[in-house]
């Protein structure tokens, strides 16, 4: 008797289980927020390293504004190491930017959803190495 129960409850389980995910779905709640970067600001000198992070997407692919100011370690993935190959005289914002493409969906959306490209940026200012943020010039 113990058997059948246990038998029944399984049979239910396996019906019911996929039913859940296809009813709620697993994109749609991170689907509908927009990426982000973190850190999504920072201030680096010649030479120094800093890692960013993206959240709320699938799978990412990174750019930079300048190639010529850094290098990032990969262009793809959910995080990245980005170092610094400039000294500039006057500071200098490289932005690099993440996208990743999924399609958009929220509770009212009845028909298919077509991919979008979503993206988010930080932005990293470059000091010159003889800068020193402790004391007041």
């Amino acid at each position: 008797m113990q058997c059948k129960s246990i038998g029944l409850w399984l049979g239910w389980l396996a019906v019911v289980a996929p039913l859940v995910f296809m009813l709620t779905g697993c994109e749609v709640e991170s689907a509908s927020r927009k990426i982000e970067i973190h850190p999504d600001s920072a201030t680096i000198k010649y030479g120094q390293a800093l890692t960013l992070s993206a959240l709320n997407g699938y799978v990412y692919t990174w750019s930079l504004s300048d190639n010529t100011m850094g290098t990032l370690n990969t262009r793809q993935g959910i995080q990245v190491t980005y170092t610094s190959l400039t000294d500039p005289a006057t500071p200098v914002v490289q932005v690099i930017t993440v996208s990743s493409t999924f399609s958009d969906t929220d509770a009212s959306d009845t028909g298919s959803n077509a991919p979008v490209v979503h993206t988010a940026e930080a932005y990293i200012t470059h000091i010159n190495s003889s800068n020193n943020p402790w004391t007041s010039e």
